[in-house]
């Protein structure tokens, strides 16, 4: 009796799953575990038979037979919902406060230039005299210690 390779490829027609060599006319049937898929893009797949998988019953000629998937959107859980929504709102929290902050920092510092009766530049400028300085006077307290 004649006999024919069986070629169970998953669907990328490339990864051979399992190869069995089957006498003509017997029936052919798959040994190794499910065939399964990663999940892309939010799309899971589950295993929906062998392309050509009509043949399989009684074999008469070498078979070929790919896997074939079946789509399905991952939709998220109510927990997972929940959990992003409270994300968001503790996100939206943190940026409002951090804004709510910094504006409170400008209005006290507003406050203080007027206050002081000095433009910013001037505190600027009289911070950055006040640096050269200081720093004039280490550069002579290395001079007199040496």
């Amino acid at each position: 009796m004649e006999q024919f390779e069986v070629i169970f490829l998953d669907d990328d027609r490339i990864t051979v799953l399992e190869q069995q060599i089957v006498e003509q006319g017997k029936a052919v049937k798959f040994k190794g575990k499910t065939p399964a898929k990663e999940p892309v893009n939010g799309v899971s797949y589950t295993f929906a038979g062998w392309v050509g998988e009509e043949k399989m019953e009684s074999v008469q000629e070498k078979l070929v037979l790919v896997a074939k998937y079946t789509a399905e959107t991952v939709a998220a859980t109510k927990d997972e919902n929940a959990m992003l929504q409270a994300s968001l709102e503790n996100a939206e929290k943190t940026n409002l406060n951090a804004t709510i902050e910094a504006g409170q920092k400008v209005n006290e510092q507003q406050k203080a230039l007027e206050k002081d009766s000095r433009t910013a530049e001037e505190i600027v400028n009289e911070v950055l005299e006040n640096g050269k300085a200081e720093i004039g006077n280490e550069v002579n307290k290395d001079n007199v210690e040496r």
